[in-house]
């Protein structure tokens, strides 16, 4: 028996370094050997902080040789999220050391293939957003101007994984939080129902849909959705103007018996762990807050950002021929769409007036104008 579990042990780890050791970090394991031997009798600290703070912690002391920190933070990990896919990985790989270093990754390892990749690219994400934050001074430039009524905005960047919550400090965005994120199995820029990929563009919360509303309306299916969810509103009008289809878009929590989801593994929702999705709907408004969903977000310098806005402020003044829109917000889009989206209240259509705006060259033209379906 013990043979058996040994042999389980062993390939449990080699599955685990082929998800977290990149090809170009071949000596992963030689440091790890050597930093035993020099302490065998030190206890093990953990980390402290967030369940993602600690993994990185554990996925650092395992390749910097720290066998016994991460050991206790893996453990102290386990017992705060019992359910971390991750972390048992991690705590199998630590188990099967105990019997020698190992040394090579791949040819020996089984397994599906789609669970190794959904974890390394898991590990690789959380380590990247701890390795490459924000710089502390920048402002994205896909938020520009922020209606009074707007006191926080969401921006999800789909590159990194990440989901960045903005508070409203008098117009001006101030990051607060940000999260680890899944996304749609194939990706990005949703074009058609069921294609599995999440829409880029700017949507807004348009619901709240709590458990006991998806207990009632699906069955065990709620399960999927965790603490609940949040629809956005796409298709947008410009969604609806090019021809994309597809309903049911959702900021969304993962099931009680999962802690995260690979990056790639919603049908394009956008689905974060159930305590971050709690932190998250928090600050939601439900017909107010907007969802921002891009590629890879336009970090600028303040002066940078304040010359994109006054500019954004031209633009939208110009089309109104110099009115003064009220509760006037502009939200730019994925930086290759070179697109910002303005929102106003509309005295002579009896409403909000949403309008797409597109640059080619150096003008901006209008590619839509009309009511605001939401937001």
């Amino acid at each position: 028996m013990s043979s058996t579990l040994s042999r389980a042990r062993r390939l449990i780890a080699v599955l685990l370094l082929l998800v977290l050791a990149p090809a170009a970090q071949p000596k992963f394991t030689a440091s790890m050997s050597a930093t035993l031997d020099a302490e065998p009798s030190r206890e093990g600290r953990a980390a402290k902080g967030t369940p993602e703070q600690m993994i990185v912690a554990a996925i650092d002391a395992i390749r910097a040789g720290r066998m016994r920190d991460a050991r206790a933070t893996v453990d102290a990990l386990l017992v705060r999220e019992p359910d971390y896919r991750l972390a048992h990985l991690l705590s199998a790989d630590l188990y099967a050391m105990h019997s020698g270093p190992l040394r090579t990754v791949g040819g020996a390892a089984s397994g599906p293939a789609d669970l190794l990749e959904g974890l390394r690219h898991e590990a690789m994400a959380r380590v990247q957003a701890s390795r490459n934050p924000p710089p502390p001074d920048a402002f994205p430039a896909n938020l520009l101007i922020l209606a009074p009524k707007q006191h926080h905005a969401v921006v999800v960047e789909t590159d990194t994984s990440r989901v960045y919550l903005f508070s409203n400090e008098q117009g001006v965005p101030k990051r607060i939080a940000d999260f680890y994120t899944t996304i749609g199995k194939l990706g990005v820029d949703k074009l058609k129902e069921g294609d599995q990929r999440t829409p880029l563009g700017v949507y807004f919360v348009t619901s709240e849909m709590p458990r006991t509303q998806l207990d009632a309306m699906l069955g065990k299916k709620a399960d999927l959705y965790g603490i609940g969810a949040w629809p956005i509103s796409y298709p947008n009008e410009l969604d609806i103007q090019q021809g994309r289809t597809g309903h049911g878009i959702w900021l969304h929590g993962v099931p009680y018996d999962t802690y995260a989801r690979s990056p790639w593994s919603s049908n394009g929702c956008v689905a974060l762990g159930n305590e971050d999705m709690q932190a998250l709907s928090s600050n939601l408004q439900v017909g107010v807050t907007p969802v921002v969903i891009v590629r890879k977000i336009n970090w600028l310098a303040r002066s940078t950002w304040q010359q994109q806005r006054q500019a954004a402020l031209a633009m939208v003044d110009q089309g109104q021929s110099g009115a003064l829109p009220e509760d006037l917000s502009v939200f730019g889009g994925d930086v290759a769409a070179d697109q910002r989206v303005a929102t106003f209240d509309d005295a002579g259509m009896g409403g909000v007036r949403r309008q797409y705006w597109q640059r080619t060259g150096s003008d901006w033209r209008v590619v839509w104008d009309g009511p605001a379906k939401s937001g």
